[in-house]
């Protein structure tokens, strides 16, 4: 009696066991064909390794985290001066998916054979920053040379071999001399105080009051909440049309174990963007600039950018087509 009723027992743990099993193989999915089962997974993530002007890391720190969300791409960013991002291309042989520098005649001059096109997608004008301990302010506002070379002053600025500040700061200073103030060219690279990297380093040392006056971007100085004096608009390389081409310096080539000077004439602050013709994430790439340059122009404004619309594109027709939403073919690569 005891053994029929154990086996009993048995007989219905078994039973039971198959309809738990049963339960928790159909009845805890959803059926097929369900609006559960037809919802998309959250979109993969990839990352774009991108290679900089310093000049733009505000701006591409403040999308970072909406473009992850809304794009599913990681910024890999490296900001520096425009020509060792270039050389970090064509010397160092570093992939990267797409390169954003300060000067549109540096992908030409610097590039070729790597990237077959451009586009420019912003302006920017020259202005003197004004560092946080600066003397002479008051002066500055009339009379900005006087006050760059008064005793005690401290001027700093970007080596012309690394980045196009560096150049362009060279270029502000014979447009002033051209202007009327005689000798100003060779008085105030005399009394520099220190030369540095790229833009990026500079804004820090204004800032703490290490330097009192340099030649920066304006976006620099509205995305760091920095003073600053404008320049006229002879000398500040803000406008389309102007020419400012009366002026031109030169700067090293840097390659390993050669140096080959470039002459720069004076012209317009176009920012410009490019992707290598080999190795990139093309359509990564071109997602994301898309993105940019359509549904955050605000973010570009309020680091001080002013969007070139439509922007500019440089090189084959062909090379043009996925960007025909958001620019014009404006002529070849040069």
């Amino acid at each position: 009696m005891r053994l029929s009723r154990i086996a009993g027992a048995l007989a219905l743990t078994t039973i039971a066991t198959g309809l738990l099993a049963a339960g928790c193989g159909d009845g805890g999915a959803a059926p097929s064909g369900s609006p559960e089962d037809a919802k998309p997974g959250p979109r993969p993530e990839r990352k774009l390794r991108v290679f900089h002007a310093a000049g733009l890391t505000a701006l591409l720190d403040e999308v970072r985290a909406d473009c992850r969300q809304e794009l599913g791409i990681v910024l890999d960013t490296e900001g520096s001066g425009s020509q060792m991002a270039c050389r970090k291309v064509t010397e160092m042989k570093r992939g990267c998916d797409l390169l954003m520098l300060a000067d549109s005649f540096l992908v030409g001059e610097l590039l070729g054979g790597t990237c077959s096109w451009r586009l420019d997608f912003a302006t920017d004008e020259i202005v003197l920053a004004v560092g946080k301990r600066a003397p002479n302010t008051e002066l500055a506002e009339r009379d900005w040379p006087a006050a760059l070379l008064a005793d005690g002053v401290r001027f700093g600025r970007v080596d012309e071999n690394l980045g196009p500040i560096g150049y362009r700061t060279l270029l502000a200073l014979r447009l002033q001399e051209m202007s009327g103030s005689s000798g100003l060219y060779e008085r105030a690279l005399a009394k520099c105080a220190r030369v540095v990297d790229d833009h990026g380093r500079l804004t820090p040392l204004l800032e703490a009051g290490e330097l009192d006056y340099a030649f920066v971007y304006r976006s620099g100085c509205v995305s760091h909440g920095l003073r600053f004096i404008r320049l006229d608009d002879r000398v500040n390389l803000g406008s389309m049309t102007g020419d400012y081409s009366k002026a031109s310096v030169t700067f090293e080539k840097l390659k390993a174990g050669e140096r080959e000077k470039v002459t720069v004439r004076g012209g317009p602050v176009v920012w410009t963007l490019t992707i290598p013709d080999e190795g990139a994430d093309a359509a990564g790439a071109r997602e994301f600039v898309a993105w940019l340059l359509t549904a955050k122009t605000a973010a570009l404004a309020r680091n001080g950018l002013t969007p070139i619309r439509p922007a500019l594109f440089y090189g084959p027709e062909e090379r043009a087509a996925p960007f025909k939403d958001l620019a014009r073919v404006a002529g070849w690569l040069k």
